[in-house]
């Protein structure tokens, strides 16, 4: 006689665990999209990709293919007649959408795209490192350091923008070694007004330094400050009698004024511009996905005996870390050190996030418990994604439902790659869980300090990374971070029976 199915126990109704939502159809996935910068990409019936394209409105852009009546070209005939799947990647900006629309082509080799699939980059300006940095046109690989602006479309516009820009920011573009002790005869552009000529000893480090951090703000998008520190400055040229200085600075606040738009740094972002990638194809081949993980989420926990315990997840796209896509989160409802109720508290709050975009592939630092866990809780949120896990002993890597790791050497390409993304999930939660513990060494004797209110106590944890440097610090520092010199002193006496 077969056995009778267990029944729930009394009082303990049975966990209703959330239906598999059904894959959204293709009409209704274009109706979905954002109206706003993004890349969009077209996939056939088997996953290849067909087509990657970028959009200032991704809705507009991706519904005027399929819009009934409209003649289209018989390539993009053939493409539409193809499409039987859509995703998108929003982003903050066209120039990042036009940024990560080259990588992905030029990755991917998509069959439909025609530029972009060669090896030439997009041109990107390059501001040097040191006192005197010079400002040079650059592509694709070139030497370290520096930060980057782009990329542009139009080499010969960016070249004849330079020139302009220059005469209202007046920073070096050549290859002269600048050494103040031994200056060499301007060059012409000192004489068109295109350089302040550092070379020559004709103008301070001081005074640079304000040309290029009035460049830098520029590129970035801080026109405001920079309005009003020219604004300020003009008006000083103006009272010592500068009058050509100042006229200058008038001309520079002019220019912004008439600039509405500007390319933004998108070294942050997405990194330089690479040649293609293909350690992410790999990753396909290698961990068995139905398609390639143009956005891969990974999560690690940091946590001292469970005290300021955190999270964090970073976020990679198309093989390069995307920093708008990093969160970090603390720990709430766990006490102890149990790393895997740790990981579930992360994973359940990320994925009750229905506007993020969801991700390709999910890695989790750990071996076969981590990724059980986030099996379970994946499951119980209605979440269905590949997942791995990388363990740091001998790094081997696991997946879900299977007990002997992948044979994916930690040395190959795609598995150096997935380090590479796990170490910086790991360093971005020490980094928060470092910051937490400081905070708390710091303010578990500063609140006790009488008349050291809240403003104070901010001014010195914004000047002092952590106790022990306030510890070390003199009066003199510490009156230098904004507070009274009486007060200071009252801080200096608490700090030596402080803890560090």
């Amino acid at each position: 006689m077969p056995p009778k199915p267990k029944r729930p126990a009394p009082g303990r109704p049975k966990p209703v665990r959330p239906k598999k939502k059904p894959p959204r159809s293709l009409p209704t996935k274009v109706r979905e999209l954002p109206d706003g910068p993004g890349v969009y990409i077209f996939r056939a019936a088997d996953g290849r990709i067909l087509y990657v394209g970028k959009a200032a409105s991704l809705r507009k852009r991706v519904q005027s293919y399929f819009q009934p009546g409209r003649p289209l070209d018989p390539k993009t005939a053939r493409l539409v007649a193809e499409i039987a799947d859509l995703e998108s990647i929003p982003l903050a900006s066209e120039a990042e959408a036009l940024f990560l629309e080259s990588r992905l082509v030029k990755s991917y080799q998509p069959h439909y795209n025609i530029d972009l699939k060669d090896d030439k980059s997009f041109p990107f300006l390059r501001l040097g490192d040191g006192p005197f940095p010079a400002l040079a046109l650059v592509r694709g690989r070139t030497r370290s350091g520096g930060e980057y602006y782009g990329p542009f479309t139009d080499v010969w516009a960016l070249r004849r923008s330079l020139r302009n820009l220059r005469r209202v920011f007046p920073v070096a573009a050549c290859r002269r070694r600048i050494d103040p002790a031994r200056p060499v005869r301007p060059c012409l552009d000192h004489s068109l007004g295109r350089c302040l000529a550092p070379c020559a000893g004709l103008v301070t480090a001081a005074e640079y330094d304000r040309t290029v951090r009035a460049l830098r703000a520029f590129f970035q998008g801080r026109n405001p400050a920079l309005v009003r520190e020219l604004k300020s400055a003009m008006a000083e040229a103006s009272r010592r009698l500068e009058f050509e200085r100042a006229a200058r600075l008038r001309d520079e606040l002019e220019a912004l004024q008439r600039v509405a738009r500007h390319p933004r740094g998108l070294s942050r972002k997405f990194g330089r511009e690479l040649p293609a990638d293909r350690r992410v194809l790999k990753l396909k081949e290698r961990l068995g996905l139905e398609k390639e993980p143009l956005r891969i989420e990974a999560y690690d926990i940091s946590n001292l005996f469970g005290s300021e315990a955190v999270g964090s997840m970073v976020t990679f796209l198309a093989g390069s870390p995307y920093r708008d896509g990093y969160r970090r989160f603390r720990i709430r409802g766990v006490r102890g050190s149990d790393d895997y109720a740790m990981l579930a508290e992360v994973l359940r709050r990320r994925f009750s996030e229905t506007g993020w975009p969801k991700p390709d592939l999910v890695l989790v630092d750990g071996g076969r418990g981590q990724v059980e866990t986030a099996r379970r809780v994946m499951k119980e949120v209605g979440v269905d994604l590949p997942l791995v896990g990388l363990a740091k002993k001998f790094e081997r890597f696991f997946v879900a439902g299977r007990r002997l790791p992948l044979p994916v050497p930690p040395e190959s390409p795609e598995g150096l790659f997935l380090r590479q993304v796990r170490d910086e999930a790991h360093r971005f939660a020490v980094g928060y869980h470092r910051r937490l513990r400081s905070r708390k060494l710091t303010a578990s004797w500063l609140d006790e300090i009488p008349g050291l209110g809240p403003v104070n106590r901010a001014r010195l944890r914004r000047a002092f990374p952590s106790a022990a440097a306030i510890r070390a610090a003199t009066v003199e520092d510490l009156a230098a971070a904004g507070i009274r010199p009486e007060l200071a002193r009252r801080v200096k006496e608490a700090a030596g029976a402080g803890p560090g």
